[in-house]
């Protein structure tokens, strides 16, 4: 559920067997919002993906945390203080 005043995340992919191309897409939109926020909502996605024995979704949503960090830093906007 998005924040008030906080753009609206952009829809997931339901399929996530082929994970490679769209890792920076989702690292872009993650790193524009919140840093707390959207890594908050990535831990919760890998999370459930590990709890389904989904290895797979979550090592992706780990990539698609550590690559929005990257473009947070490149873009000097901070970052959470979570590592």
């Amino acid at each position: 559920m998005p924040m008030p005043n906080q753009p609206t995340p952009m829809p997931l992919p339901r399929d996530f067997t082929d994970h490679g191309p769209c890792v920076e897409d989702l690292a872009r939109a993650f790193a524009a919002q919140d840093a707390a926020t959207s890594e908050a909502l990535i831990e919760t996605l890998a999370t459930q993906a590990i709890r389904q024995w989904r290895l797979d979704d979550a090592t992706f949503w780990q990539r698609v945390k550590f690559q929005a960090r990257m473009i947070r830093a490149r873009q000097g906007s901070g970052s959470s203080g979570k590592h």
